[in-house]
Order: structure tokens, then sequence, then C-alpha cells
């Protein structure tokens, strides 16, 4: 192996863990938009707070779950924290989703 190959495999290396992790990073995105909306759903058709933010929880790997209700409208914001290998927490992903709240009749037609 020449020296100029050795020297050149560590930066290919370096970027290759980082198109790794930042393909990571989106895919966890995506799961924090899925779980934020999941939980919009379920919070509107009346299930327990509790119980939906352990579900997220779940879902995402210790996500929090924000609920705001405003009139008819349930709005949800689910943040996780973004770990980078080698620095640790680097910051958070964070969705957030809207629904109607919606009205569920007690007895069947």
């Amino acid at each position: 192996m020449t020296a100029e190959l050795a020297v050149g495999l560590v930066p290919l290396a370096v970027v290759l863990l980082l198109a790794a992790w930042l393909a990571a990073a989106g895919a966890a995105q995506v799961r924090v938009e899925l779980a934020a909306g999941a939980a919009a759903r379920a919070l509107a058709r009346g299930e327990a707070v509790a119980e939906v933010a352990g579900r997220v929880a779940d879902a995402t790997a210790g996500g929090v779950v924000g609920v705001r209700r405003t009139g008819d409208v349930v709005r949800v914001e689910v943040r996780v924290p973004l770990e980078a290998p080698v620095v640790g927490r680097v910051g958070s992903l964070t969705g957030s989703a809207v629904a109607p709240v919606e009205l569920v009749e007690a007895d069947g037609p």
C-alpha cells in the first residue's frame, strides 16, 4: 500500500461515517414526525395523554411530548435528543402535528 493511499483512506472513512450518521438522523426525523402525527390523531380521538406519551416515548427512543388543545384543534410537539458518535448530544429533533378534535358519539347509530 502506498503512503498516498494510506493517507487518503482516513478522510474517506470519516466522510462515510458522517454520511451514515446523517442518513440515520434523517430516518430519526421521519420517525419523530410520524410519531407526532399519530399522537395528534390519537389525542383528537380522546385517548389519554399519558398513554399516548408512553407510546411516543417507545417509538422514538425517549421522545418528550408537548400537547396543546386550542378550541377544536390538538397540537402535538415531539422532541428527541440527537446523539452523534464520539461527541455525544449535538441537538434535538422536533416534529409537530395538528389534528382537529373528533366528536365521538356515546351511542352507535
